[in-house]
């Protein structure tokens, strides 16, 4: 599996989805301007491709991603790439993540090192 090229940040954002097979509702749980994090619904396979109508609190037109492809499916979560959006959506999309809060990243306490020594008996 290839590293993520951006990072993604966590949302929870409603969006309805369309495959080949079903159509269904699903929760965003981490976006990105090539990709999000979903569960849904409807059963999804890796390699099923899908069109995603995304509803983003405070903007009256949901973002539109025409083609995507599930990825990974593990534990009813579904990892999903972006192909192709809607006119002018990818930019949306962008500016969208630009401004949402990002992720703390979680470094370990600086500890001194412990030590150990023998008991001599």
């Amino acid at each position: 599996m290839q590293p993520r090229c951006r990072p993604r940040v966590p949302v929870g954002y409603p969006a309805n989805i369309q495959s080949d097979t079903a159509a269904g509702e699903a929760v965003l749980l981490d976006l990105s301007p090539t990709g999000c994090k979903m569960r849904s619904n409807i059963a999804l396979n890796a390699g099923a491709y899908l069109a995603l109508q995304i509803a983003v609190a405070h903007e009256p037109i949901p973002l539109a991603v025409e083609v995507s492809v599930v990825r990974w499916c593990k534990d009813g979560q579904f990892g999903v790439e972006f192909l192709r959006y809607s006119q002018g959506d990818r930019e949306r999309v962008t500016q969208l993540v630009g401004i949402l809060p990002q992720p703390a990243i979680h470094t370990p306490p600086h500890h001194a090192a412990s030590t150990l020594s023998a008991i001599s008996s």
